[in-house]
């Protein structure tokens, strides 16, 4: 795009550090985006976290390269974000006080968390109350956003769900697998619950909701404390010789669609659902009906995904962005 002379002016300066007296940096520029700039400040801020975490675990003479790495991974985040911002503002759309309020008040009542377990858990993390209602935010605001530009724009059909189910029948590659969605409840200082009777209540409480019918893969992004709640459990397919004791031990005997009794993991509980299996040439699914929602939330999060990165890479090529780390 065109980039307005006042901008090259602008850049130029902002190049310059900003100082409080001869030979004392204060601050620079790491990056404009449109009208607004983003400072080393705020993404040394963002980063403080996994700066420490980096010199704390990477060989010293290796550190500073990853240090590096790291803040060219933060600064494009927080230039798609300031770019959302400002999109978000085009379009009059804003997050108030009290929608973080009752953000906050949700993420401790799920939890059971009081306000000062949370705030001794921010610190313990190298953050703070301010920097996190920050970051919940920018993750309503850009929610907000989606659901304007994008969200209306997505239809899952039924012919899809349709062609899914029937791909996965050539999934399982090796002549004995087992597809499976997993749900995990762990226990400890880090972890939702602080007992192992905790964890186990929850572990409960929450299987009882699967088999009451609720979508597996949206209560395992909300509630599983297991890495696999970014996929909504989905863990894919294991040989038989892949799978952990307690995992064989789990699944044994299940049809596809059962829900699995609960087991208990050297750090946790947790529960699977059996998607299809294979048994030599013989593979059994699920029947459509009961994994037609655990699907369609699957493909919706796909194209999401892929429809918001494909809008925010044609955001940046019709803004003007200046990287200068």
């Amino acid at each position: 795009m065109r980039i307005p002379l006042y901008l090259f002016i602008l850049v130029s300066l902002l190049i310059l550090p900003f100082r409080a007296d001869a030979g004392e940096i204060i601050d620079r520029v790491v990056a404009v985006v449109n009208d607004d700039i983003i400072a080393l400040s705020e993404l040394n801020e963002e980063g403080a976290a996994m700066y420490r975490r980096i010199h704390q675990e990477v060989p010293a003479d290796q550190a500073e390269d990853a240090v590096k790495e790291v803040q060219k991974q933060i600064l494009s985040e927080l230039i798609d974000q300031l770019l959302i911002s400002q999109r978000a503002a085009q379009r009059g759309i804003n997050v108030d006080d009290t929608e973080i309020d009752a953000a906050v008040d949700r993420i401790l009542s799920r939890n059971d968390t009081s306000v000062e377990q949370f705030r001794e858990e921010l610190e313990k993390m190298g953050s703070n109350e301010k920097s996190y209602r920050n970051k919940l935010r920018n993750q309503i605001l850009r929610s907000k956003l989606i659901s304007y530009e994008i969200r209306s724009k997505i239809v899952i059909t039924d012919r899809q769900i349709q062609e899914f189910y029937q791909r996965q029948l050539s999934d399982i590659k090796t002549d004995e697998g087992y597809h499976l969605l997993q749900f995990g409840c762990n226990w400890g200082e880090d972890s939702r619950s602080g007992s192992p009777e905790e964890a186990h209540m929850r572990a409960i409480q929450l299987r009882d909701m699967v088999l009451a019918g609720s979508n597996f893969n949206d209560l395992a992004k909300e509630y599983s404390d297991l890495p696999s709640s970014a996929d909504g459990g989905d863990i894919g397919v294991f040989a038989k010789d892949e799978l952990a004791d307690y995992m064989w031990e789990a699944i044994q005997g299940l049809n596809p669609g059962d829900i699995s009794n609960i087991i208990r993991t050297p750090s946790g509980y947790q529960f699977f659902k059996l998607i299809s299996s294979k048994q030599g040439n013989i593979v059994t699914q699920a029947p459509l009906a009961s994994v037609k929602d655990e699907i369609r939330t699957q493909l919706y999060d796909q194209e999401l995904e892929e429809k918001f990165n494909n809008w925010v890479k044609q955001l940046r090529q019709h803004s003007y962005v200046e990287e200068l780390l």
